[in-house]
């Protein structure tokens, strides 16, 4: 149930508890604290009804296996109240529902649902400003800005087919390597540049490759035609190659 719009298009709503802990929380999200969330189990016992607010939520179109449009929802803000919901739900299978209220934002890709989340955190203090979740969105949101348009969407949310690039594959590569990630927007915008160089010499080295690759030719080609080559080496191992220079 909706109960009011706000100037940015959020909708304040109410959902069930149990509806709310079925959403999947965002993959870019700061990864999980643990000792946080016993903090919040231990201040409200049985008492959960008391985390019946403060959770916001970003609402999109994603195609399926057979792709069609499906309406997904993600938590951007209240994971670790949401993962005290979970647990509690699940360990007390007959308890009753409870109503919550949730602001949600309708969105269309993953660089709008970053683009909330720093808004969200740009209201109050992020307290691990070296997540890994956080750094690899930083690189998310120029790269899908560089290779994303109105008309086609190269980069993707959640899993996707070649030659399509998945956001959640692309955030779990620049994770594991972490340590050469920045913060700094100027580095950020100088790797992007580089991948692009990488996309253009792979586009124009297609044609040998597809000869010396009986395996992977038909993805190659269809690659090339997009004009998009990030996806064809599903290791992604052009991320390292070009964090090189950081």
């Amino acid at each position: 149930m909706s109960l009011h719009t706000l100037y940015d298009g959020s909708r304040l709503r109410i959902m069930g508890a149990k509806e709310l802990i079925e959403l999947p929380v965002w993959n870019g999200n700061r990864i999980m604290d643990i000792a946080h969330v016993q903090k919040i189990k231990s201040e409200v016992g049985n008492k959960v009804q008391k985390l019946d607010y403060g959770y916001r939520i970003v609402t999109c179109y994603e195609k399926d296996a057979g792709g069609n449009p499906i309406k997904v929802s993600y938590i951007i803000d209240g994971q670790h109240r949401h993962k005290v919901l979970y647990d509690y739900f699940h360990e007390n299978l007959c308890e009753p529902d409870f109503n919550v209220v949730v602001l949600e934002k309708k969105v269309n890709s993953e660089s709008e649902i970053i683009t909330c989340f720093r808004e969200l955190n740009n209201q109050k203090p992020i307290p691990w400003k070296s997540d890994p979740n956080i750094l690899a969105n930083g690189y998310i949101a120029e790269l899908s800005a560089a290779f994303n348009s109105k008309k086609e969407q190269l980069i993707r949310q959640k899993s996707t087919t070649r030659p399509y690039l998945s956001a959640d594959k692309l955030r779990e590569a620049l994770v594991l390597q972490v340590c050469s990630l920045t913060e700094s927007a100027d580095e950020i915008k100088a790797f992007v540049e580089r991948v692009k160089e990488y996309n253009k010499r792979e586009l124009a080295n297609a044609g040998l490759t597809a000869l010396g690759s009986k395996k992977n030719s038909e993805i190659i080609a269809k690659a090339a035609k997009h004009g998009f080559m990030l996806a064809v080496d599903p290791k992604l191992t052009w991320i390292k190659e070009c964090l090189k220079a950081i």
